[in-house]
C-alpha cells in the first residue's frame, strides 16, 4: 500500500451535508479496497495548511484562484490515505463523473 493525498474542490452550492456525502463516498471506497484513511479535513488558510473539520464549525468555502465552471468559490477538501495503486484510477474515474466535484488532484506521498 502506498500513501496518497487527494485534494478536492467541491461545488459551493453544496451544504455541509452534501460535502460530507462526497467525503463519505470517497472514504467508503477507500475502505472497500482495504485502504486506510489517515486524515480528512479542509484547507485552512492561503499558505496551504490543512485542519480537521470541527463539529460545530463545519466546512468553509474558500475563494478560488481562478473561476471554474463560472464559480469563484468552493470547498477545498484534503484526504490523506493508504491504498493499493490500482485504486487511484478507479477513484479518479468516479470523481470525473461526479458533478459536485469541480477539480481534484491526487499526489503520491513520499515513503517514510
Amino acid at each position: 500500500m502506498r500513501g496518497y493525498e487527494l485534494m478536492l474542490v467541491l461545488d459551493p452550492a453544496l451544504e455541509d451535508e452534501g460535502v460530507n456525502k462526497v467525503v463519505e463516498r470517497v472514504t467508503g471506497a477507500i475502505g472497500a479496497v482495504e485502504g486506510e484513511v489517515l486524515f480528512a479535513g479542509q484547507l485552512a488558510d492561503r499558505k496551504g495548511n490543512v485542519s480537521e473539520v470541527e463539529g460545530g464549525e463545519g466546512w468553509r468555502k474558500r475563494r478560488l484562484a481562478y473561476s471554474i465552471n463560472k464559480r469563484s468559490e468552493g470547498y477545498y477538501v484534503v484526504l490523506r490515505f493508504n491504498s493499493p495503486t490500482s485504486f487511484i484510477a478507479e477513484v479518479e474515474r468516479t470523481l470525473n463523473l461526479d458533478e459536485s466535484v469541480l477539480r481534484y488532484m491526487t499526489t503520491r506521498l513520499e515513503e517514510a
